[in-house]
């Protein structure tokens, strides 16, 4: 199966899929994309724009995970941006992601932080630390996953540790507590992932993540 891992980050979500998946990666962040590399040497890493890249080419896919950016979407940014008596507006990249991944037809995940308003398109998985966008969600997820306390002290280290990650190379990334922190616990990642991509697209493709000369 070709999957398409957007905004790849140090690949969190990534972490426990099935070594037969095709994955290419997307990340603007050259050293992110670096360490994502070092992790995953297997999979086809592009340093690109992940949403010009959603955006054009997620048609070519057999299935799509994609993790837009949060910074303004989040509930602390949000707190934080109104004790600095600044506004904060949604980047619309988000939804832009969600409707055209919808539109095709085909298998997806469009995973985001919890909003600070109530979000435009309702998510159809909602766990501790995420809404999920996705054409197939599970019944259920088997299990409860746990995930650090986001506090100031808390180090990248702990974070690996909470979310089952290796920790990061030293050097390897610009902010590592913002790396590992914004990274997808791997089960939960697994999980949601495994329920979306494995049922057959809404319309049979040629490996195609729902392109319109389907058949």
């Amino acid at each position: 199966m070709k999957v398409l891992n957007a905004y790849a980050g140090i690949g969190g979500n990534r972490h426990l899929w099935p070594a037969e998946w095709d994955v290419t990666a997307v990340e603007l962040d050259e050293r992110v994309a670096a360490e994502y590399a070092r992790r995953y040497p297997n999979d086809t890493v592009l340093v690109e724009d992940a949403h010009a890249f959603v955006m054009e080419h997620a048609h070519e896919f057999d299935a799509v995970w994609t993790s837009p950016p949060c910074p303004t979407h989040s509930r602390l940014a949000k707190s934080v941006a109104a004790r600095l008596g600044r506004e904060l507006t949604p980047d619309p990249r988000l939804w832009e992601e969600v409707e055209h991944l919808s539109a095709l037809g085909g298998r997806y995940v469009v995973e985001n932080v919890h909003t600070y308003y109530v979000p435009p398109v309702a998510p159809d998985v909602v766990t501790a630390r995420h809404y999920y966008w996705t054409n197939n969600p599970p019944l259920m997820l088997t299990q409860l996953h746990g995930t650090a306390i986001v506090r100031k002290e808390t180090r990248p280290d702990e974070y690996a540790e909470a979310y089952g990650l290796p920790p990061l190379a030293p050097g390897a990334v610009r902010d590592p507590r913002k790396a590992m922190r914004n990274a997808v616990v791997p089960a939960e990642g697994l999980e949601i992932a495994v329920a979306a991509f494995s049922m057959e697209p809404a319309m049979s493709t040629n490996r195609t993540n729902g392109s319109p000369d389907a058949s």
